[in-house]
């Protein structure tokens, strides 16, 4: 059943300020706030949502001869109407941004020629090889062996305790060690 204009005006005078703050709290902005509330009452209007009269429940004589008034909880449902509408606001806002952002870097002109991005490798590959040779130089067996077993085979201390045949805290103040004395060379 569709609802006659009048009680959509009185629904609105009645419920529009509650329903604008609701939508105000949710959005921090007055004119999208402004316009989920219209939103919802033009649903309303269109038969798009369906609020529950007072006099729906009565029999057909009754709902000719009296005009419809709203229930009691119209004014929680027209709520619950501009906290849905508000959501999927923000929710398409979000999605919108992800994408906008996804497309700012996709067409960034950050895409580096080829001759760049080998003089990028090789510099990476000297550092490397001058980390390692540090490592094999500086480095007692047993640090070389634990940063080895942690930052190239990704093992747990436990792990790497357990093929050692050391605690899990010597496997950690290896480490530490090692890392210590790599940031003082690499990292000042």
């Amino acid at each position: 059943m569709q609802i006659n204009k009048e009680t959509i005006e009185q629904l609105f005078r009645q419920h529009y300020l509650r329903m604008y703050q609701l939508a105000r709290v949710l959005l921090k902005d007055d004119a999208a706030s402004k316009d989920v509330v219209s939103e919802v009452f033009a649903d309303v209007l269109n038969g798009k949502t369906q609020l529950e009269l007072d006099n729906e429940t009565a029999n057909d004589k009754t709902i000719a001869s009296t005009p419809s008034l709203p229930s009691a909880n119209a004014g929680s449902y027209l709520l619950v109407c501009v906290r849905h509408k508000c959501l999927n606001l923000l929710s398409r806002q979000k999605m919108k941004d992800r994408v906008h952002h996804l497309l700012k870097a996709d067409t960034s002109p950050s895409i580096a020629p080829l001759e760049a991005t080998i003089a990028e490798i090789d510099r990476e590959t000297e550092k490397y090889e001058a980390i390692q040779a540090y490592m094999d130089a500086e480095l007692t067996p047993q640090t070389r062996k634990v940063l080895d077993f942690r930052f190239r085979q990704k093992l747990k201390y436990r792990e790497i305790a357990t093929e050692l045949g050391i605690s899990e805290v010597a496997v950690y103040k290896h480490l530490a060690q090692g890392i210590r004395i790599l940031k003082q060379k690499f990292n000042p």
